[in-house]
Formats: C-alpha cells, structure tokens, sequence
C-alpha cells in the first residue's frame, strides 16, 4: 500500500521524498516523463492544434521553442550520461537525418500560423555531423518552420567535432549561441574520461567561434572528474575566463548507473567526493566575482548570454517541440511527452519509422505544479504566477507553501516568495511538496517493493549530488 507523505510526520516525509529523488535521478524534470502512458501520435497531433488554438488565443504563453535531438558521438566519454552512442557507421547518422525530416513533414503543418522563438541543436554532439547534412539539416527546419528573425539558435559542439568549416556554416545559419562541451582540459583527466580533445584545439575552437561573430559562447565544465584535481580544476576555469565565455556552466560529476564510469564498476571514493564539492565552492565564488546572476541556469556576462529555451520553459512554462529520439515536448496545457532513450536500447533501432510517443497529460493544475517544480529554487513572484494562470499562488498552494516557510525553506514577503533551497538536492526534496497525488501515486506505484522507510535514504543522495550544487 502506497505510504500517505502527507500524514506522516515532517522526518518520515522528508525520508520518503528522498527515496523519490533517488529513483528520478534519471528522470528529475516535474512531471517525470517515463512514469506516464504511451500516446499515439493522432492524440499528440491533437495536443499540438490544441496548444497552437492557446496560443494564438493568448492563452498559453507566447514563447514556442524547437528542439531537435542528434544522439551521435565518436567517442562515449567516461562520465556521459546523454543520450548519445557511437554509431556502427555514418549511413546510420544519415538514416536518422531522414528520420528526423520525417517527423519534421508530420508536424509542420500544425505550426504553420505560429513562430518558433528559439531553435536548439543538442545531443550528443550535433557537430558530429557532415557539413552538407548539417546543412540540409537547417535548410530543412528553416523551409518547414516559421523562425522569429530574433530568435535564439543554440548549437552544441566538442572541441574535437568543431571547426572552422562548421563553425562557418552555423554562423550563416544564424546560429547565435555556441555551447562547447569541454568538461575538462587536463590531459591526464582527458586521458581517463576517454576525450579525445586537447586545451589547443579548444581554444582554437573558442577564437576561431569568436572571429566568426558569434555572439554567446557557453563553456560546459565538470567537476569531480575521475583523476581531477582542485588545482587543474580551478586551470581550467582560468582559462575559459580569459578567453572571455559569455556564460560557464558548471556542473557536479554525478555517478549515474548508466554512465561508462559505473558500468565498469567504479565508484566516487571519499576524497573524490569532497574535492567536488570544493571545486564547485570555488567556482561559484569565483564566477561570482566575474559574472553577473542573469539566470537560474548560471551567472553570465550579459542577459543574452543565457539559455533561452531552457529560461523559457522554466519560468514561463513555454511549449516545445522535441524532434528525435530522447527529444522532450511540452503542449502547454495538454501534455508532456518524450521519444525513447536510445541509450536504454540493447539494440539500437534501424531509424525507419517515428520513435513512439509517451508521457504525461496536461492540466492547469499540472502546468501550476510544473511552474513551481521549476522556480522553487530561485524564488518567484505572485503576481507573475497570477498573469500566467489567473490564480493566487498562496490561495491554490496556501498548506504546502506554509509548510516550507514553517520549516525554514522559504519566506513570504508581499509579492515575493523567496527560497532558502541552496543545494540541487534539497530541491528535489522540497519541491515533491508540489507534486500531485496521481504523480506521486504513479511513480511510487514502479518502486513500492524497493521501499524501506528505515532506511536512512540521505546517504545515497550525498554520493548522487554534490552538497554545494
């Protein structure tokens, strides 16, 4: 029988929650995709006719992202946990681009009257493509979608793929917002992690990005490496800061089970953990002294700077469409969905036909709790939350918010609800506050004969999240 959180007392609860945590670790983004039903692809059509009607209607937000999903790498890194593998040959990239204009055809009818106001290439690595396919890959989107003229276009890319030859061609295509993949620059820790990149091709890669006038660059960095040290760590980050990255994205090493560093039985030793969590500490001291708080994703030089898409789907809870495998969508007000992971796949699919549909269906009351998953951490105003759902946040989540002010996690001053959660992982305690009953009850319904609730559940979360995260 399922345990009734909300009766127990404030410690069971809490224990509870964090068991939660532990088994969405691969799925931590409210309302969790993979506890939900299979769709078909008419009521996903359905979906979509109905979010755009809300949208021209103005009663969805405005903001319309576009996210396409390329799971290609030449190398599986050491830490990965993407969705990306090492095709057997490059026909099974190009078998996938024509997938991925497939379901670009089925779709493109239905968002004709609307626009796109950001567009992101991610993976894998996107840059693994062959010019003319990456190409014809934008060519596509471009001819088969309405583009806002400002919108952002965001490109991932390795410092091995990129060149000035890419780079070139996503500068035309108006790509506007560089994202390189770096993780580490220290040979030794490049050698482990199986990288095959150099600190000299990354900074060609940064200059050569930058000559082509591209305006953002996004630096991704990790810490708590297999073989980092705080010290070339913090090299590291001296370097992207002289470069001058517009946005440096910092990260936690988290030991995922289906990361190549668990599958070969590794584990983060007691030191490894605790240098992690002092290469985090100093980097946020650091990049505060540098940059400016813009966003919730991370401090940056200017406001151009962040991650649109993402900031958009936080705080306004914008729509998205996902195309390919693993690519997440989001019809405001009637669902969330996503393609499978082909990494989960023992055998990887031929790419022949769309990848199936599943998630979870929509509701305002969902679309509320989704906002307050999302915000949670940073604090957010009433009367925002009041325009985007016409309701008042105190008046509809009056027990759970007093609840969390009670207990010291947040604090209530006239318009403003401001959050105390520093660590990633507290949040994902908290915020199960918010989550409805049918969330909780589906979740909890795949991992009830795993449950103990003697079990001290804090223990693997210090080991999943560093505690400065």
């Amino acid at each position: 029988m399922m345990p009734d959180p909300i009766r127990k007392p404030d410690f069971k609860r809490l224990n509870f929650y964090r068991f939660l945590t532990i088994k969405l670790t691969d799925d931590d983004l409210y309302p969790h995709y993979s506890y939900g039903e299979k769709f078909s692809l008419d009521q996903i059509k359905t979906f979509w006719r109905n979010t755009v009607k809300m949208i021209k209607d103005k009663k969805a937000p405005g903001k319309l992202g576009l996210y396409i999903h390329i799971p290609f790498c030449h190398q599986k890194c050491q830490f990965c946990f993407c969705d990306s593998y090492i095709p057997s040959c490059y026909k099974v990239a190009t078998d996938y681009l024509s997938l991925l204009k497939n379901e670009i055809d089925v779709f493109k009818n239905i968002f004709k009257t609307v626009s796109f106001t950001s567009v992101y290439f991610g993976g894998g690595s996107p840059s693994f493509l062959k010019i003319k396919d990456l190409d014809g890959l934008f060519k596509k989107i471009y001819s088969s979608f309405r583009i806002r003229s400002d919108a952002q276009i965001i490109f991932e890319g390795t410092p091995r793929d990129l060149n000035s030859e890419n780079l070139s061609l996503i500068a035309r295509h108006g790509v506007n917002r560089l994202t390189i993949g770096v993780q580490s620059l220290d040979p030794k820790v490049i050698t482990r992690m199986k990288r095959p990149q150099t600190k000299r091709d990354f900074i060609q890669v940064f200059k050569t990005a930058r000559r082509l006038g591209i305006p953002y660059i996004n630096i991704d960095l990790i810490a708590g490496l297999e073989g980092q040290s705080v010290k070339s760590f913090l090299s590291d980050l001296k370097t992207v800061l002289e470069l001058g990255a517009d946005m440096v994205h910092v990260t936690g090493f988290t030991p995922l089970d289906h990361t190549p560093f668990c599958r070969a039985g590794k584990k983060l030793s007691l030191k490894q953990k605790k240098n992690r969590e002092i290469m985090i500490q100093r980097s946020h001291e650091i990049l505060s002294r540098f940059y400016r708080d813009i966003s919730a994703e991370n401090p940056g030089r200017t406001p151009g700077a962040e991650n649109v898409q993402e900031t958009d789907l936080r705080k306004e809870n914008s729509s998205l469409l996902g195309i390919g495998y693993s690519a997440q969508s989001h019809a405001f007000g009637q669902a969330w969905y996503q393609h499978p992971h082909v990494i989960m796949m023992k055998k990887k699919p031929l790419y022949k036909d769309l990848p199936p549909f599943a998630g979870v269906r929509g509701s305002l009351d969902e679309e509320m709790r989704k906002f307050l998953f999302s915000n949670l951490q940073r604090g957010f105003s009433r009367r925002f939350f009041c325009r985007l759902f016409k309701k008042d946040v105190l008046n509809v989540f009056k027990r759970e918010l007093f609840e969390l002010v009670r207990m010291g996690k947040l604090r209530i001053e006239g318009d403003r609800i401001i959050s105390f959660i520093r660590r990633r992982q507290d949040f994902l305690i908290y915020s199960k506050y918010f989550y409805s009953p049918n969330r909780i009850r589906s979740i909890f319904k795949v991992h009830e004969k795993e449950y103990d609730e003697n079990v001290d559940y804090q223990k693997k979360l210090d080991i999943l999240y560093a505690g400065t995260d």
